[in-house]
């Protein structure tokens, strides 16, 4: 299900091995600087590492329950959503693909719904309609990397010169759907970690949480704050150490893209990453990594992808097609491209040659 492997997974440092189990809780508490003493609670899922982070005062019953329920909730998302596995994703486009037409179950209805405008808002780098060309390329796995052979150059040009998209599906008010293009394959991996941490933020503040991070295989989403001081989180450089980091303000999500884990070798030596440019099926290439800072989760996931496959020549695009204010691009050559809004946030810990820097105004967007 995971596109965690896409991630520049960010670190936070001082905290407890993972654990192994979904439902296998165990409180790890660490001194990590001005931020105080912290709880953290680790389980699988997604194909990934999922964390619960809440400050030390944290009354256990409430931790309890809050872990509890996220991780019960984030495992039925993974059933619902998974692109490969028998899930309620899988159920429909077999049945798109067999008839045409299908009944949107709920659990799907807020991914279609969400990512339609974004499709249109990064010009297309986004798009949940690519799944047929993922599993082209054989990234519908989890074990990585890929060796088999890559699509042929006829199926990719074919492909580019007319791409399934999300666009070819349309849904009437009681999410009855059809497509003309029986080849259409959804895969929602590019927004799904964003939607479950919006809605896992969601369902603590309904158990009366107000402070805590979320962290889902590196991508996170911070509620309040931790004691005094604000959540702060770190970029991966990919390259074993840290690019630098942010504090997060109430309701904001960190959402970052890499070519690092999920990849498959090309003939050269050169990694093909995970992240594919869906207007033309092939691997995004330009960039190493991507990172968004946004209020909407969702939004930040998808424009993390976006950034990547358009890579350096469509930066500056993304980020006025997606209305970013908070973004970071590190192209091939190591050297940074970054919004006014994401240079007053992100401390840099090792800093990169400049590129270029977008005006996007202050703060870093609103919903």
């Amino acid at each position: 299900m995971s596109d965690s492997g896409r991630r520049a997974r960010r670190v936070v440092p001082a905290l407890a091995p993972a654990l192994k189990g979904a439902l296998a809780f165990a409180i790890a508490v660490a001194l990590v600087g001005c931020g105080g003493e912290r709880q953290t609670e680790r389980w699988a899922v997604f194909g990934t590492t999922a964390e619960l982070t809440l400050p030390a005062d944290t009354p256990e019953p409430l931790h309890r329950e809050a872990a509890r329920a996220l991780a019960t909730q984030w495992q039925a998302r993974e059933a619902d959503w998974h692109a490969w596995k028998p899930s309620a994703l899988t159920a429909f486009n077999t049945a798109l693909a067999a008839k045409g037409e299908a009944q949107a179950p709920p659990s799907l209805r807020a991914l279609i719904d969400r990512s339609r405008p974004l499709v249109d808002d990064s010009g297309g780098y986004f798009d949940p309609g690519m799944g047929r060309v993922v599993a082209a390329w054989g990234f519908h796995t989890g074990d990585f990397p890929i060796r088999t052979p890559p699509p042929d150059d006829a199926t990719l040009d074919a492909w580019a010169a007319r791409p399934d998209s999300l666009r070819d599906l349309r849904c009437d008010a009681e999410w009855r759907c059809v497509t003309s293009m029986r080849t259409l394959s959804l895969d929602f991996n590019a927004v799904a970690e964003g939607l479950a941490l919006e809605e896992g933020a969601d369902a603590l503040r309904v158990l009366g949480l107000r402070d805590a991070l979320l962290n889902l295989g590196g991508d996170v989403v911070a509620l309040g704050a931790n004691g005094n001081a604000p959540w702060r989180v770190g970029l991966d450089d990919g390259e074993g150490g840290v690019l630098g980091g942010v504090a997060l303000r109430d309701g904001e999500a960190f959402m970052s893209s890499g070519r690092y884990v999920k990849y498959r070798e090309a003939p050269d030596g050169e990694r093909w990453p995970h992240v594919l440019d869906a207007r033309t099926g092939r691997p995004a290439t330009g960039a190493r990594l991507s990172a968004v800072l946004h209020p909407d989760a969702v939004r930040a996931d998808a424009a993390a992808t976006a950034l990547l496959a358009a890579g350096p020549d469509g930066f500056e695009r993304v980020v006025r097609g997606m209305r970013l204010r908070c973004a970071l691009l590190v192209d091939a050559g190591g050297r940074a491209h970054v919004t006014s809004g994401m240079a007053a946030r992100f401390a840099w810990q090792r800093e990169l040659p400049e590129a270029a820097r977008i005006d996007t105004g202050e703060g870093c967007g609103t919903r």
